[in-house]
Parts: structure tokens; C-alpha cells; sequence
């Protein structure tokens, strides 16, 4: 492990407190949720097959606003576009966490879920998902994710089409 991430999950780990998640029923979320944040993969292979949620959710007629790479915009469905926001170099700080800018920017906005739907460890995207306001924060298990997300999934898969699929059907009994 680098400097440089050691340093980040020694930030987060500290800025994280033990959040006592209060009693919620998960019944109904879906369908008295109005606005998602979707946090979108770095992978590749992830990025296109995690397209399954956001088409549940449109199908859905959810609000969305989604998170992705600068570069990533132009693989959105077309008609998507406009609901995305980019992130870039400036958007993350020096031990590879989202500068506070990006944060201000996020927590302009009222999201009743976030979803992230990074299957492996990004420390970026769930200190992230911690950092904006919503009722629920919905992710796959991995650091920290005791500490951040309402909902886990856990991912014993290797096969991102699975793993995505395994997450829209635990939204759908939602």
C-alpha cells in the first residue's frame, strides 16, 4: 500500500464517526424515493454492465443524477447526458479523496439514495457517498462500508454482470 493511500484511509477512518444507523424499515424505499445519485465505476467492464440500475431507475421515472469520470460522459445513454456530473483531476485531492468543492457541489442538492456502485474498494467514492447528504446510501460491502451504508450487498462474484444484476434485484424487493 502506497503513502499516498495509507494516508487517505487514515483521513477517512478518523473522519468517519461510528454512526449508529437508526431503526428504518426498508420497505417502500424504492418507491418513495424520488432522487439517486449513482457514484459509476471507474472499470470498464463495470461501468457498462452497472447500465442495468440506471435503467431500472429511469424505467422507474426516479430523478437521477449521476457521478462519473469527465471522459466517461459520452457512454451514457444519450438522453441521460444531462443528468450527469463530470469529475476531473481538480476534483480530487491530494491523497486521491473528492475535494471539498466537489462535496459543496454534491450537497447542493437533496438525494433521498445514493447508490454506489463500485464493486471494489474506492476509497474516493465511498468517503463520497459518506460525505453527501441522503436518507439512505446503498453499496457493496467493502472498507468501511459498516460505517457508510444503510444497505450492503455483498459481492462474492467476479463477473461484474452478475454482481450488478444481484444488486437490481435486491433494489427491485425493495
Amino acid at each position: 500500500m502506497i503513502l499516498k493511500e495509507k494516508a487517505a484511509r487514515f483521513f477517512v477512518k478518523n473522519k468517519i464517526k461510528k454512526d449508529v444507523f437508526t431503526p428504518q424499515s426498508f420497505s417502500n424505499v424504492m418507491s418513495k424515493a424520488t432522487s439517486f445519485l449513482l457514484l459509476m465505476p471507474n472499470d470498464e467492464d463495470d461501468f457498462n454492465n452497472s447500465n442495468i440500475i440506471i435503467k431500472y431507475l429511469t424505467d422507474s421515472h426516479k430523478e437521477l443524477l449521476i457521478l462519473t469520470r469527465d471522459f466517461r460522459i459520452s457512454k451514457l445513454p444519450i438522453n441521460l447526458r444531462r443528468n450527469a456530473i463530470e469529475y476531473g483531476i481538480k476534483d480530487i485531492s491530494k491523497i486521491d479523496l473528492p475535494s471539498k468543492e466537489l462535496i459543496t457541489k454534491l450537497n447542493k442538492r437533496k438525494f433521498d439514495v445514493i447508490i454506489d456502485l463500485n464493486r471494489t474498494d474506492k476509497l474516493f467514492f465511498s468517503y463520497l457517498a459518506y460525505s453527501v447528504n441522503s436518507i439512505f446510501r446503498i453499496g457493496f460491502k467493502k472498507y468501511l462500508a459498516d460505517n457508510i451504508y444503510n444497505l450492503q450487498v455483498a459481492n462474492e462474484e467476479t463477473n461484474s454482470k452478475i454482481s450488478y444484476k444481484n444488486l437490481l434485484n435486491c433494489l427491485q424487493m425493495l
